[in-house]
């Protein structure tokens, strides 16, 4: 894991951002670790419980998301990468996949009920203060913001 700080503008003041990335194999079963290095991060910052547990849930989408439809097929060596920046008054994570990339949808919605998929992005915008998405041929980076509030 790599950790490194830098400077950041929130509301016109300088404060130092504390940066952690650390890149996983892109298997299901790291999901486990991918929330234990989040929550590293979140204790690090004045997020409260539900404000973690709901930004957890949506890192573990986005990660989910990366390695199901992300990730190089039938490679061993595909990756996700994983990047919490934070102060104590926020924390954003960065997943990256190295996959093909898809078309991005301007709003997610929600799928009907009976649907067995397509509720990941839709709950990772009703659970985060920010998403954003790059997509790219080379990859997409799925970039979630909670702040903390009071």
């Amino acid at each position: 894991m790599e950790a490194k700080k830098q400077g950041v503008e929130p509301l016109g003041k300088v404060s130092v951002a504390e940066e952690t990335s650390r890149d996983f194999p892109a298997r299901a079963e790291v999901l486990s670790e991918v929330r234990r290095m989040v929550e590293q991060c979140a204790a690090q910052t004045g997020l409260s419980k539900m404000q973690t547990e709901d930004l957890l849930t949506a890192v573990d989408e986005a990660a989910a998301n990366a390695i199901r439809h992300g990730s190089p097929k039938n490679d061993p060596t595909a990756q996700l990468r994983i990047v919490c920046q934070h102060t104590a008054q926020w924390l954003e994570v960065r997943v990256r996949d190295f996959g093909a990339g898809f078309a991005v949808p301007e709003v997610p919605t929600m799928p009907a009920p009976d649907a067995m998929g397509g509720r990941g992005l839709p709950l990772m915008v009703a659970l985060a203060d920010s998403v954003a998405i790059a997509s790219t041929p080379t990859g997409t980076t799925v970039t979630l913001v909670k702040r903390v509030t009071a």
